[in-house]
């Protein structure tokens, strides 16, 4: 082989070869750009969902109606609560409780959606109330929220 036509081949390898790490380099770059823009469009959608949240839970508003006793003595509580906020409102459980004593009624609300400018009422029965002067009512939210007030038995 004579002397030029190595010196052809040694620049056509170099050609070669700066094209295939040229490739390589421009496949890893596109990888990495196409891996962090994923990244971060869920870490986008994640903070999105988190803030919607927490405005949906400040946004909730609920008012007690009415609390009494249907009968005397005591043994069913009624409960009336009015959405008067912007969000419909997922009312989770009803607690009444005395503090004093350590009483506590755990009512689980299975059909509790309220939409805004409407409202629900619940029955709690329980023998026992009429044994207690005054009792604690709380309404808890699925967000999480709870509204608290009292009652005479």
């Amino acid at each position: 082989m004579s002397w030029g036509k190595a010196r052809k081949r040694r620049g056509l390898a170099t050609i070669i070869t700066s094209a295939i790490m040229m490739s390589a380099v421009t496949i890893l770059g596109s990888s990495g750009v196409v891996w962090s823009q994923t990244s971060l469009n869920s870490q986008q959608v994640e903070m999105a969902n988190s803030v919607d949240g927490y405005i949906n839970k400040l946004n909730e508003l609920l008012v007690y109606e009415y609390v009494y006793c249907n009968d005397d003595p005591c043994g069913t509580i009624n409960v009336v609560v009015t959405n008067v906020g912007k969000v419909g409102i997922d009312v989770s459980q009803i607690t009444i409780s005395d503090k004093i004593s350590g009483f506590s009624k755990i009512h689980p609300v299975s059909n509790g959606n309220i939409m805004p400018d409407n409202s629900i009422a619940v029955s709690i029965n329980d023998p026992s109330f009429s044994s207690y002067s005054v009792l604690d009512v709380m309404v808890e939210t699925s967000r999480g929220n709870i509204i608290q007030t009292q009652i005479s038995t």
